[in-house]
């Protein structure tokens, strides 16, 4: 087998764009991933839309990632707009004239592009069709096994294998873990009247409903987030049970939404791990924090743990040296913590708020929004969030 200086577990969009921070590093990397290359190079839709923010198309755009997307892959966010309940007052964002908020692209889109960026490396091997099945730290080395018998003795192990990571528990970190007894399903509608690049959040009691505008004028990403007790309920609907229940909660009339392609569901858990490293073991991504939806920050935020990492590897001369490796990922972890932390606690305090949906919170949720909305500061610093 090849030497490797860094074995990264997953291939998903953070792990791929932190080999593709790596390109011309020096360091040899070997990505273990159980999908096939062929899955990866054309990955199938799984009706995720990411609203990213400007320092991610930056990120992406350094990469050269960014500039492989088709002009029809992109929507311009242009102002998000959040209601409560059966209230119809709303809390707007925009930048004034400024430009977009941001940018909405399909996970599939997103992670079409940088394997095309990794697949063209040098310093990238791939062992694809395969697991980890155990881990272990042999003097300056780790060990990990694969599940076809092979095993690599690297000096760095980098997690970015999900939420759910199976390699973070192997290397014995824990992770704080919310389930939020929610399942949002994810579907593309065509709305009768054009979106002009608008996202709509519907608080409503029982059920929540986002609307993300396309490219496509007319169609956006509608996720609506239920009990999960009622999820198959939502799933089992005809396209124009669905349809209705989207025109219900957001205030449209009757008939004015036509459903467009599948639907999907995903159980809503955050996750934050206790720690982002350890002896010769990093995690990135959703590995490090899972976030919920709502704030649109999970993508953000494993785009920006990959090029942190990243960064201070290119600080280290090699990674021989378990004092200067050490240094390296103790730098990573705080910022990483100083960035993702008051965005993970902020974000389950305003899912926790907007589904409670007692009497007191109620009243709650109405005078946040009228507070927000006719509060310069805390509209600017929403916004200063969605675009810096």
């Amino acid at each position: 087998m090849q030497a490797t200086d860094i074995a990264v577990v997953g291939a998903g969009p953070a792990a791929l764009a932190f080999a593709a921070f790596l390109a011309h590093s020096g360091y040899r990397l070997t990505l273990v991933e159980r999908q096939s290359r062929t899955s990866l190079a054309e990955p199938a839709d799984d009706g995720r839309e990411i609203a990213l923010t400007h320092k991610s198309v930056r990120l992406l755009q350094k990469l050269g990632a960014w500039q492989r997307l088709r002009k029809e892959e992109i929507s311009e966010l242009a102002e998000a707009q959040v209601v409560s309940g059966t209230s119809p007052y709303c809390l707007q964002f925009d930048d004034r004239g400024r430009g977009p908020l941001g940018y909405i692209v399909a996970n599939a889109a997103i992670r079409r592009v940088l394997y095309e960026v990794v697949a063209q490396q040098a310093n990238v091997r791939w062992q694809d069709c395969t697991t980890v099945s155990g881990l272990g730290l042999k003097g300056g080395y780790r060990e990990v096994t694969l599940s076809d018998g092979d095993s690599l003795q690297v000096p760095l192990v980098v997690a970015a294998d999900s939420r759910f990571s199976e390699t973070r528990r192997m290397a014995g970190i824990g992770a704080d873990m919310r389930d939020f007894g929610r399942s949002a399903i994810v579907g593309r509608v065509r709305i009768g009247e054009p979106h002009k690049g608008v996202a709509r959040e519907c608080f409503r009691y029982g059920s929540t409903l986002a609307l993300l505008p396309l490219a496509d004028p007319q169609v956006s990403s509608a996720v609506v987030t239920v009990p999960s007790s009622r999820s198959n309920e939502l799933m089992g609907l005809s396209e124009c049970g669905f349809a209705a229940h989207v025109a219900r909660e957001a205030g449209f009339a009757p008939g004015a939404v036509k459903c467009e392609g599948e639907r999907h569901c995903y159980p809503l858990v955050a996750v934050y791990s206790q720690q982002f490293c350890a002896e010769r073991f990093a995690l990135i991504g959703d590995a490090a924090v899972g976030m919920h939806p709502v704030t649109a920050h999970g993508f953000n935020l494993g785009l920006a743990s990959a090029e942190s990492l990243a960064r201070q590897l290119r600080r280290v001369a090699g990674l021989d040296s378990d004092q200067a490796l050490r240094r390296a990922l103790g730098r990573y972890q705080l910022a990483h913590r100083l960035e993702s932390w008051p965005v993970y606690e902020g974000t389950n305090r305003v899912v926790g708020l907007f589904t409670d949906d007692r009497a007191p919170a109620r009243l709650l949720r109405k005078a946040v929004l009228r507070v927000s909305n006719h509060f310069t500061p805390i509209r600017r610093a929403v916004t200063w969030q969605l675009t810096r």
